[in-house]
């Protein structure tokens, strides 16, 4: 009978492997590309997510909110009787501010167009009079009524001016959230 040695790997042979597959993963995982497309997605299902949060809010306390909308981020505002001021930081985010790269484009429906006005907007308001109030919040482009409704909007999330994702939401506070092909393959 031949005694030979057994078969297999020794321990050190497989703790050698081990080191050199931890030390290419060190190596290779922070060069892989980040995709974007991931982070434009959860940014417009957080967006989705917080604008049914508010409008179910407007409703149930029967207040008037809107929604202001910038290039770059968005704000929960109130109506008070004074004027519109942004909402101060509750359970909830209030204020977002989307990552580098991702920017907003809202389009909002509902209102009577320019040309279809019977006066210009300037002509009714004396300049002057509010010239104190220069440093106010501006107000928001899509309100959230107390009694359900909403002015009708959408918004896109574009990257390098690649529309992704957009949420969309009527008159009566139903609100979608679509994925686009632009960008896709």
């Amino acid at each position: 009978m031949k005694r030979g040695r057994p078969s297999g790997f020794t321990l050190l042979e497989i703790l050698l492997v081990l080191l050199l597959l931890s030390i290419s993963a060190v190596i290779v995982v922070p060069n892989l590309p980040n995709d974007q497309s991931d982070e434009v997605q959860r940014e417009a299902e957080r967006f989705y997510q917080l604008v049914q949060l508010w409008t179910e809010q407007s409703l149930l306390s029967g207040q008037t909110l809107g929604l202001r909308v910038s290039d770059d981020s968005y704000q929960l505002m109130r109506l008070t009787p004074k004027d519109w001021e942004p909402v101060e930081k509750t359970r909830t985010a209030t204020s977002v501010t989307v990552p580098e790269g991702i920017e907003l484009d809202l389009e909002v429906s509902g209102f009577v167009a320019e040309e279809d006005r019977l006066f210009d907007r300037d002509s009714l308001f004396d300049e002057e009079m509010f010239a104190e109030e220069e440093d106010k919040p501006k107000p928001p482009q899509v309100v959230l009524m107390g009694n359900g409704e909403i002015i009708p909007f959408s918004l896109t999330f574009l990257v390098d001016k690649k529309r992704l994702w957009q949420v969309k939401g009527n008159d009566v506070a139903t609100f979608e959230l679509i994925a686009l092909n632009e960008g896709r393959e």
